[in-house]
């Protein structure tokens, strides 16, 4: 399946790029994309999982209220995840719900491979495009 991530350069911040064959996969995509910023996904094992219920007014305020509460999970359950799943994303009434799962394990600086503090997710270059088979999303994180 053609899904995945890249990192571009910003003077202070990411930006991030995904690309799935649809928008429930973008939104996992940059959900592992953030924790890759903060640090190696691949140190974290999935043993934990996390229910996540957000709301935006469009995709956007969505994309932005996922990852924004993942970030906050970190804090919060003193958790890293390294495992996404969306149970459901759909328009209701005029506003977009997002159910989904991470998963991840207790903090533990000997044996996770941390990077980098991401603050936030931005709204600035925030882009969703929709192709044939194919949902890209670009963002930017403030480190």
């Amino acid at each position: 399946m053609d899904r995945g991530f890249r990192f571009h350069e910003h003077t202070a911040d990411i930006i991030v790029e995904c690309w799935a064959p649809t928008l429930s996969v973008a939104f996992e995509e940059a959900a592992l994309a953030t924790l890759e910023v903060i640090l190696d996904t691949k140190t974290v094992d999935p043993l934990n999982p996390v229910s996540i219920e957000v709301n935006g007014i469009d995709r956007k305020e969505l994309l932005v209220e996922w990852i924004g509460r993942i970030i906050a999970l970190i804090d919060i359950n003193q958790q890293f995840f390294s495992k996404f799943e969306i149970e459901r994303l759909e328009e209701v009434t005029g506003s977009y719900v997002l159910n989904g799962t991470a998963w991840g394990e207790s903090i533990d600086l000997d044996k996770h491979d941390t990077k980098t503090e991401v603050k936030a997710m931005t709204y600035a270059d925030l882009r969703i495009i929709d192709e044939e088979g194919r949902v890209t999303v670009w963002f930017t994180l403030d480190l």
